[in-house]
């Protein structure tokens, strides 16, 4: 239960914050999911519900979710056991039975990995450019710079169900209703094993009307 539910909803408070917080992201999310929203059919409650299958080949909505994994990572911090005397590709002499802890959450925000802007939440930074003009892919960032999943060997084992399940879960939330977050809300993060919200995610909830 902890490897699931813990971890997604920490990923999903992160994401919420960032769209409520930077209009043109959330936006840019419900443009791509209109064409999706006029095939189908709402709810008995007049919500439309996005399935993974519909969601898994959004691409700016999943630059929008690894952007907040970057800024806001699950684990933010990792500890490794070294077993056997190794030199690091820094050059770095490591001996037998050392601790190493890496924090994800500084990594994500090193400047000569993402750019002066490494602070600002920006999804665009995940986006190239189609050759033909047709429209944005995925931009591919090597596993040991963006490690929101871990790398190598011990990459998440649930990475694309939960990648799956959170988009799914933020498109159905995006287009349906509108997010505000509180101003007497100051949310920071609060470390530990799980990034988590310092003082909770406050927001003010409405739903969309038809000509939003």
């Amino acid at each position: 239960m902890v490897a699931m539910h813990d971890p997604m909803g920490s990923a999903l408070s992160w994401l919420i914050y960032n769209l409520a917080t930077h209009p043109h992201a959330m936006l840019a999310i419900r443009e791509e999911l209109a064409p999706i929203a006029a095939a189908r059919r709402k709810s008995a409650r007049g919500v439309v519900v996005f399935e993974p299958d519909e969601t898994k080949d959004l691409v700016y909505q999943r630059a929008a979710m690894f952007e907040s994994l970057r800024l806001y990572p699950i684990a933010p911090m990792e500890r490794k056991e070294v077993l056997a005397d190794d030199l690091l590709p820094s050059g770095h002499k490591v001996r037998a039975g050392s601790t190493i802890l890496i924090s994800t959450y500084s990594m994500g925000r090193l400047e000569e990995v993402w750019g002066e802007d490494c602070r600002e939440y920006r999804p665009e930074r995940w986006l190239s450019s189609n050759a033909d003009g047709s429209g944005h892919t995925l931009r591919h960032v090597p596993s040991h710079e963006f490690v929101a999943f871990n790398t190598g060997p011990r990459a998440c084992l649930g990475k694309n169900i939960s990648v799956a399940l959170v988009t799914s879960i933020v498109a159905t939330v995006a287009w349906n209703f509108d997010v505000e977050v509180l101003h007497s809300n100051t949310v920071k993060p609060k470390l530990s094993v799980i990034l988590q919200m310092k003082n909770r995610l406050m927001a003010k909830v409405k739903r969309r009307s038809e000509g939003d």
